[in-house]
């Protein structure tokens, strides 16, 4: 599996839009092939320690939330530097969780010069994951407007079904409410939202049955259940298909995210 994931305020040396990184997944280890950016020079010719720090906890960061299923923060990290790394050189940067506990996840990473396979530093850091930030939606739009392109949807879907798990009113349900979601730009695409006066499931594949159907990609659940765009903004646009015959589909975004639903029946 590969997808592009990006630091954003980092230059490289071709536009002002950020280091972008392609990430491959080998045997649970994420994979990171890049060329160090010329203006990432410390001395001459070396790489700046700083750059390869970030570098680093941006990749375990990134593992850590992928194996550990939400959004983590950094808690420690400490790198070794064992040799200078070149810049405007090819570098190869390998991750992989080492330990994964309730509240924290532990990450190593090694770089290498791809010229020689040399190894120029290593690091270890250690997550504590955490629910994604709730915001109102008009700094959502700010924070979050790139979100699915800066990585991977199905990471942010789970990160945005963890937070919906975690802050599920159980009493906003007075009957059960099956949604069956499909996002598109996610494997697998199929998921079933099993909304109870107990509560909340969530399990991949189609439900038997349901009361509400959605149909579009990551971003647009992400936008409808945070109050982003509204159901009738989200089908008007294009942006997906939402059946809500019986007019659950207020209900349950009320009981997903404590918040009072304005959208009329129907969505």
């Amino acid at each position: 599996m590969r997808y592009s994931n990006s630091i954003g305020w980092i230059t490289d040396d071709a536009s002002s839009g950020g280091l972008r990184l392609e990430i491959d997944w080998d045997a649970g280890d994420a994979v990171v092939h890049l060329t160090v950016p010329s203006a990432s020079q410390g001395a001459p010719g070396v790489t700046h320690g700083g750059f390869l720090a970030t570098l680093a906890d941006h990749v375990m960061g990134f593992v850590a939330a992928q194996q550990g299923g939400g959004a983590v923060a950094t808690r420690r990290m400490t790198v070794d530097y064992l040799a200078p790394t070149p810049v405007s050189a090819p570098i190869t940067l390998r991750a992989r969780v080492d330990s994964l506990g309730e509240r924290t996840v532990t990450v190593s990473l090694a770089a290498s010069a791809d010229s020689a396979g040399l190894v120029t530093f290593k690091a270890v850091g250690d997550y504590a994951l955490v629910s994604p930030a709730r915001r109102p939606p008009s700094d959502a739009a700010v924070d979050y407007d790139t979100l699915e392109e800066r990585f991977d949807p199905a990471q942010v879907f789970g990160w945005v079904t963890a937070a919906l798990k975690a802050s599920y009113r159980p009493d906003v349900i007075r009957s059960p409410v099956a949604v069956a979601v499909r996002v598109s730009d996610a494997e697998p695409e199929h998921w079933a939202f099993l909304a109870t006066d107990r509560s909340l499931d969530v399990l991949a594949g189609e439900p038997a049955s349901w009361d509400v159907r959605f149909s579009g990609t990551v971003r647009s659940w992400r936008e409808l259940v945070y109050g982003v765009k509204t159901a009738d903004q989200l089908t008007s646009s294009g942006l997906a298909e939402i059946r809500d015959p019986a007019g659950l589909l207020p209900a349950f975004i009320s009981a997903v995210t404590g918040r009072h639903s304005t959208d009329g029946p129907g969505g």
